[in-house]
């Protein structure tokens, strides 16, 4: 209970801590070089132990009166002092610049990367990359007046624009007795696309008796619409109609002509759950080759082909009502 407790109280120091080092920095830019003001130092555990260890010895030394050990306790201190000095120059003045992350689908992990640039003519040792309240970290050597590329992943919770959290820049060079680091709380956002629907939906998935239509010719499949005066009853989906009471029709393209991916082709009511369909469809379509546009509430993006695309209508269905997640 006693150790539960030590923990606890450990662990609220650390947040409060935490919590006034961004209130006195504020936000970052994208390259933030550490200052020395910003670079906070403590011991470690080690170090700790290794204080402890020096002034029993000179106690043991001054007790005897012997001077070997006096000589040894005071090498050893010397070697501490240095070793602060060291811990702290070796991320003063060091650029952080961040390079964003690529876009991924929720459920996978975003691998934001970062430039570490060394102006200095030394090298620059042990330096470790972790996300606020995270182990995982990723450690580098940076070279003398050069650059160092590292790759932070973070999990994609959901979809939209998802903020990162604080990032720790630290390093226990040269002997593990000190500890020196810097939060840099920058504006760094990742896009997660949604997770698209197992099943092939729509424009590209597949044959006209795989999509659930009886047509003839070479016209592809192209989703559902609502229902307008004039449609055939053999193109109604009435699967659709009994499970959701919406009257729809399914649509056909030509070929050689672009594919809507549209909001109201759906009869899903769960909006996760249609926007994952229209996802799948836009994938479809992609890998197809056709020329694709998509119609949602509030936006519709011409139709065209190729990764591009793809990434305007993902990012387009990922926006949907999600506002930006952030870290605490």
């Amino acid at each position: 209970m006693m150790a539960a407790g030590l923990a606890n109280i450990t662990a609220g120091f650390g947040r409060a801590l935490r919590s006034w080092a961004q209130r006195r920095q504020g936000t970052d830019p994208l390259e933030v070089e550490l200052h020395t003001r910003r670079i906070y130092i403590l011991p470690t555990r080690a170090g700790m132990l290794f204080a402890m260890i020096t002034f029993v010895m000179l106690l043991g030394a001054m007790n005897y009166n012997n001077n070997l050990g006096f000589a040894l306790t005071f090498l050893l201190a010397a070697v501490a002092i240095v070793s602060i000095n060291q811990c702290h120059y070796n991320l003063a003045g060091l650029r952080v610049a961040a390079l964003g992350a690529e876009p991924v689908f929720v459920g996978d992990k975003f691998q934001f990367q970062f430039a570490l640039h060394n102006a200095r003519d030394g090298k620059r040792w042990q330096i470790r990359l972790n996300w606020d309240g995270q182990d995982e970290a990723q450690y580098v050597d940076v070279p003398a007046t050069g650059q160092q590329i590292i790759a932070l992943s973070l999990a994609a919770e959901q979809r939209g624009l998802q903020r990162a959290p604080r990032l720790r820049v630290s390093t226990r060079f040269p002997l593990g007795l000190l500890q020196s680091w810097a939060w840099l709380n920058l504006e760094l956002t990742g896009l997660a696309y949604p997770r698209p629907a197992e099943r092939a939906f729509g424009a590209a998935a597949g044959s006209l008796t795989q999509a659930g239509a009886n047509t003839s010719g070479e016209d592809d499949y192209a989703g559902m619409r609502q229902w307008r005066p004039g449609d055939s009853p053999r193109r109604i989906a009435w699967k659709a109609f009994a499970r959701t009471g919406q009257r729809l029709v399914h649509e056909y393209s030509g070929a050689g002509a672009p594919v809507w991916i549209d909001w109201s082709s759906e009869p899903d009511r769960n909006t996760e759950q249609r926007i994952a369909k229209l996802a799948r469809r836009i994938l479809n379509a992609e890998t197809s080759g056709c020329e694709f546009g998509l119609r949602i509430p509030g936006v519709e993006v011409a139709p065209a082909q190729g990764p591009g695309q793809r990434h305007r209508c993902l990012q387009a269905l990922a926006l949907v009502g999600a506002p930006a997640k952030v870290a605490a």
